[in-house]
């Protein structure tokens, strides 16, 4: 009886000794971890907003890799981006629950969305939205990466509302919008934001080169009027001019 009893004992040792799996709630928080094999964790996701305009960079989950500041990396997880309030959202296969995944373990994250063929990646980075910094930073778009790199905030934002009547009573539905925010990371390691989309804003982010990019932009007939265009102006400045 007595050495039943000790390998039962040895047993459940055993058992919860086994590094965990899956996600898993803690007794008494909503906050989500997943065990030793990963390490991802955050807090239940349940955000939901009424809206016109998406918040989410694509409709449905994506299949993603997340790398944490730790140097793991987590591959072939179910995510997605929302926009409006620049987190990332994991479903944990254990139990199909949505988990905002905690920023601040987070190095940089990529999804590869329906349709498209590249992962799109994201970095987090400490930007100035207007005059504020966030302390968590912000995930940022990778657009071109080198010795000057391209990153976008992919920022959205409510524009206003518009008053319609839902179930027979009258509701204030907001209005969102994207507004991409650019940022230019320098050789010397300066991350620049970019004002407008334009020849002469980007001819300005690089004050010891101005003329030198007025003239090759000239000359190869570059303006700067949408996200594709800026980001084969940066490939250009990167393979002609010497920083």
């Amino acid at each position: 009886m007595i050495r039943n009893v000790f390998l039962i004992i040895g047993a459940l040792t055993l058992l919860l000794a086994v590094p965990g799996k899956y996600a898993c709630a803690s007794s008494g928080s909503d906050q989500l971890t997943l065990g030793y094999e990963a390490r991802l964790a955050g807090k239940i996701y349940d955000f939901a907003l009424d809206a016109e305009g998406d918040y989410y960079l694509a409709e449905g989950w994506a299949m993603g890799d997340v790398l944490l500041l730790s140097g793991d990396k987590v591959s072939g997880e179910r995510v997605k981006y929302n926009a409006y309030l620049d987190e990332l959202i994991w479903l944990s296969p254990r139990n199909q629950q949505a988990v905002q995944i905690d920023k601040r373990l987070v190095k940089e994250f990529s999804m590869i969305l329906p349709g498209e063929d590249h992962p799109r990646v994201f970095r987090r980075l400490f930007l100035r939205d207007g005059q504020a910094l966030h302390e968590d930073g912000q995930y940022a778009e990778l657009l071109h990466d080198g010795d000057v790199s391209l990153f976008v905030y992919r920022r959205v934002l409510q524009s206003g509302e518009r008053v319609k009547t839902v179930e027979g009573r009258l509701r204030a539905i907001p209005q969102l919008e994207d507004d991409p925010v650019y940022y230019i990371l320098m050789p010397d390691g300066q991350l620049k934001e970019l004002s407008r989309l334009s020849r002469r804003s980007l001819q300005g982010m690089f004050p010891d080169h101005q003329q030198e990019i007025r003239s090759l932009l000239r000359s190869e007939q570059r303006m700067i009027r949408s996200e594709a265009d800026l980001i084969r102006a940066i490939s250009l400045i990167e393979e002609n001019i010497a920083f």
